[in-house]
């Protein structure tokens, strides 16, 4: 199963689908892709949206996959339901440390500001490939696909875009956050993150480190904050290695690898 990230959405993920060799769910998160948008967004409430779907579809058994938002939507609903989790990648999640654009898109006269550009920047081409060369893909040119999705869905996305930075900044506040504390899931986990990563800071692994001492993570050189795009076939092996893995006893430290671009 597959939670994306904000402004993406469940067809972000359909190259990924079509490589794996077992069936595959990707949903979208309220708010994105076909979705409609949540009244507030918080990442336990995407949490049991999503488990709720899952129930209504009778999965049982799955290996968890979330992207930046939906890292942090992943790792509550893999504490939500552990025992239906076989292994948890996540990349680049959110809920691990503060998010500083989020941070300040959430002060109140920058919000305002936000709200009023945020349907004109997504409804434009050059804005949304400007605004992914600078802060997603380090400086590479977003797949057109991508562009054309994101201002396909312009206005659509504004509530969801909301919704999803105002959950990412209480995720990364509050009291109870991912970082602060031991989650309660104890399956495998594998984390990813680009050492030029602008949006969630690869700093962020020591927070993942705290709620998950059995994780293994993984900085890649050279990759910014989407490594679907920017080291497929790397991400690819990732996924297969989790979809076979065999649950494991936990350890106080797993190792931490480094890998060239």
């Amino acid at each position: 199963m597959i939670v994306h990230g904000l402004l993406d959405s469940a067809d972000g993920w359909s190259r990924l689908c079509e490589r794996v060799s077992v069936p595959v769910i990707a949903f979208d998160l309220p708010g994105f892709g076909h979705s409609d948008a949540a009244e507030r967004g918080s990442i336990d409430g995407y949490a049991r949206d999503l488990a709720a779907a899952l129930e209504m579809l009778g999965v049982e058994r799955f290996t968890l996959i979330g992207h930046s938002l939906g890292g942090a939507v992943a790792t509550a609903l893999a504490e939500l339901m552990p025992s239906a989790v076989s292994a948890l990648v996540l990349l680049a999640p959110a809920g691990f440390g503060k998010i500083g654009l989020a941070e300040a898109a959430s002060i109140p006269g920058v919000r305002s500001l936000v709200a009023s550009a945020l349907p004109l920047v997504l409804s434009s081409s050059l804005a949304v490939t400007a605004g992914y060369r600078n802060m997603v893909t380090n400086g590479k040119t977003p797949d057109r696909e991508v562009v054309e999705r994101v201002v396909k869905r312009g206005h659509g996305l504004v509530a969801g875009a909301r919704e999803g930075t105002r959950a990412v900044v209480e995720a990364g506040r509050g009291r109870d956050a991912f970082y602060r504390r031991r989650v309660g899931y104890s399956g495998p986990v594998f984390a990813v993150w680009g050492d030029r990563d602008r949006l969630v800071p690869v700093s962020h692994r020591h927070g993942l480190r705290t709620a998950f001492p059995q994780a293994r993570i993984e900085v890649w050189y050279g990759v910014g904050h989407h490594p679907l795009t920017e080291r497929f076939d790397d991400l690819l092996a990732i996924v297969h290695e989790a979809s076979t893995a065999t649950p494991r006893p936990v350890r106080r430290k797993a190792p931490e690898q480094l890998f060239a671009a």
